[in-house]
């Protein structure tokens, strides 16, 4: 074989080969990438999006009202079972329907409202299993009955639905939330999510302090007064602080060593300006941690 001919085919070799790993690569990052939008995409959620006016009675007998953006992401057979299956390992409880009695603040620190439901998991029917301690205490996606955008537009991703589950229902005695994983006291928690930019966490805009409070303030109204407490995820973080939590409603957490600790979420000046808001129409809720 002459020399010029022997360089040709070394050469188309080395080429193969590149583009071998190249399409290895790329498969890699697709699937990757796959892994967590196999639900649905932040498009057909847009797409497929519609706006709800709410109204209520405030204490004093006049009317509030409120508009949402109902987007919910599908919740089928194999999530309900995953539900089931995180609630029991992680609770010992049977069930994947929400007793509502807390509200917990939350910050994405992801950036836009796409790329928050992108990186979360929200999109996603489990956790992957390179996420660490999360997915060690159950492979159920992460995820939050609302989250509310840097303009203060209120989106709702989980929505209530009637008791037979046949269909969304904002039926004040007629509905039922299913538990999301959105922090330690999921079976008891109502979860609300804020689109923050990249890791400034507790820079909420004036509309979403706002938005966040009116909210609450509905569904306080909607749960006919069940919900008594609000709070921030971070609030979360202290050992005792979660103690306190789980004797107070009776939870008992069995792999509390996989639970998320050191989160900054809104902070305590922003639960503390919601609270006021709140407290302006005389609706009884308080902080649950002092």
């Amino acid at each position: 074989m002459s020399p010029v001919l022997d360089s040709r085919l070394q050469m188309k070799k080395v080429s193969l080969l590149i583009i071998a790993q190249m399409i290895w690569f790329s498969s890699l990052s697709q699937e990757k990438y796959l892994a967590l939008t196999n639900i649905t995409s932040f498009d057909d959620l847009q797409k497929n999006s519609v706006e709800k006016s709410l109204e209520w009675k405030k204490p004093d007998g006049s009317l509030e009202e409120m508009k949402i953006i109902l987007m919910p992401i599908p919740f089928n057979e194999r999530m309900k079972k995953q539900t089931r299956e995180f609630v029991h390992q992680v609770y010992g409880l049977d069930s994947i329907w929400l007793n509502p009695k807390m509200i917990v603040f939350h910050a994405m620190g992801d950036g836009d409202l796409k790329t928050s439901l992108e990186v979360s998991s929200f999109l996603n029917d489990h956790i992957p299993t390179s996420w660490g301690n999360l997915s060690k205490a159950g492979l159920l996606s992460n995820g939050a009955h609302f989250i509310i955008d840097r303009d203060g537009t209120i989106i709702c991703l989980s929505p209530p639905v009637l008791n037979d589950d046949s269909q969304i229902s904002f039926d004040r005695d007629r509905h039922r939330w299913f538990i999301k994983r959105h922090q330690d006291g999921n079976p008891i928690a109502i979860g609300i999510e804020n689109v923050t930019d990249r890791n400034n966490y507790t820079d909420l805009t004036p509309a979403q302090l706002s938005s966040n409070a009116k909210l609450t303030r509905w569904l306080i109204w909607f749960e006919s007064g069940k919900i008594e407490f609000v709070t921030s995820h971070h609030q979360f973080n202290k050992d005792k602080n979660y103690d306190r939590f789980l004797k107070y409603f009776g939870l008992q957490n069995l792999k509390k060593q996989y639970r998320t600790t050191g989160r900054m979420d809104i902070g305590e000046n922003n639960l503390t300006e919601i609270l006021k808001q709140i407290a302006a129409f005389k609706i009884p809720v308080k902080r649950f941690f002092e």
